[in-house]
């Protein structure tokens, strides 16, 4: 589907009513080589989140113990 859409002096477009419900009130504009992408807003939100997660390192506080056995079997009877 190819829409055109006029901007008016405040920079504003207009999006078909069709369009809005597909993309929801959250947009992302991106400049590419074939021109400008639409995306919608959650979609990008989703996938960037998504990549910071699995690049990142887990937080990490202090240093681990080594417990003996028989600490560890101490903890598990505690109710």
């Amino acid at each position: 589907m190819e829409v055109q859409s006029k901007v008016d002096s405040k920079g504003r477009i207009t999006i078909p009513p069709e369009l809005r419900k597909e993309i929801g009130d959250t947009v992302v504009l991106r400049e590419t080589p074939e021109g400008i992408m639409i995306i919608p807003g959650k979609a990008v939100d989703f996938i960037e989140e998504f990549q910071k997660t699995i690049t990142s390192e887990p937080p990490r506080t202090g240093k681990p113990e080594n417990w003996p056995p028989s600490k560890m079997k101490a903890v598990w009877r505690t109710p």
